[in-house]
């Protein structure tokens, strides 16, 4: 049986780290100086840090204000949310940095909007800050805007309590039924975020969320990306083994190509839009993958 001389991970890592750079926009020095043993936790942690473009529905909660002077920069985020433009020009400059520790989106999930509306002089990639901050929720389909906080509000409980009264169906999921807690003061949670510890949060009616940003690990980064990053390294074991036990199905296409019968056939993964695909550079032979769940 011939065997694969390839490591469908390594190249994996290496198509997480173009797509970090080419289509997420980090920038390139930062993540060639990730390891590659970290490489699939970053790339799953940087993309919840960066929103990509798409049309949301807005929804504002029921006590919004902004400033009168932030109106213009209100109105023109407004219509970015709504029609698909992008928005991480509003986000902090520390969002520039795939390593940037954001307690208030770790925790919380919500993301925190500048109302510029020039570029800034300081970095144009980015629109030009303001002191008020519109906090919202946003997902693929959703922009949740919560109210406009300073920046000393990444730790006001009435982030939670505005989620809680507003849209508590989005965030139901992380509701701590049958359990009871005690608020934390700003100081106590700034504390906390800052060691990365994982709290509950209790709302004035006592009900009890676990962390809305699905937690984080010792190391500051999501838990969820973390388990991402280990089912995908998984994925990649596991899809090189099932692919090399196929492998023979391939041997007349190979002869056909020069195969003499070499005991290992150098192989590199490649990885689409149209999926996985295997190339053989000897033969140029390129395999399409098809994956059954």
């Amino acid at each position: 049986m011939i065997k694969l001389n390839a490591d469908f991970k390594s190249d994996g890592i290496a198509h997480l780290r173009a797509c970090m750079i080419q289509v997420q926009g980090w920038n390139a020095a930062e993540v060639a100086n990730i390891p590659d043993v970290d490489v699939p936790d970053h790339f799953f942690e940087s993309r919840r840090r960066r929103l990509a473009c798409l049309p949301r529905v807005l929804k504002i909660a029921d006590d919004f204000h902004c400033p009168t002077a932030h109106d213009v920069g209100w109105r023109a985020l407004q219509d970015k949310v709504i029609n698909g433009e992008d928005l991480n020009p509003h986000l902090s400059y520390r969002h520039a940095s795939p390593f940037n520790s954001d307690g208030l989106l770790a925790e919380w999930g919500v993301h925190h909007f500048h109302l510029g509306i020039e570029p800034s002089r300081q970095n144009p990639a980015y629109v030009k800050r303001s002191g008020p901050l519109v906090y919202a929720l946003v997902d693929d389909t959703t922009f949740c805007a919560i109210n406009v906080y300073s920046h000393d509000g990444f730790e006001e409980d009435s982030v939670i309590e505005s989620l809680h009264r507003n849209w508590p169906d989005m965030i139901e999921r992380y509701r701590a039924k049958g359990v009871t807690g005690t608020p934390l003061d700003k100081t106590q949670r700034r504390t906390v975020r800052r060691k990365h510890c994982n709290v509950l949060v209790t709302t004035l009616d006592g009900t009890v969320y676990m962390p809305i940003g699905g937690g984080v690990t010792a190391s500051g980064l999501q838990l969820q990306s973390v388990i991402q990053a280990d089912h995908w390294r998984m994925e990649m074991q596991d899809l090189q083994a099932r692919f090399e036990e196929k492998l023979n199905e391939l041997l007349p296409t190979f002869k056909e190509r020069g195969y003499g019968g070499e005991v290992q056939i150098d192989a590199q993964l490649r990885i689409s839009d149209a999926g996985y695909q295997v190339f053989f550079p000897k033969y140029g032979v390129l395999a399409f993958l098809h994956i059954e769940s």
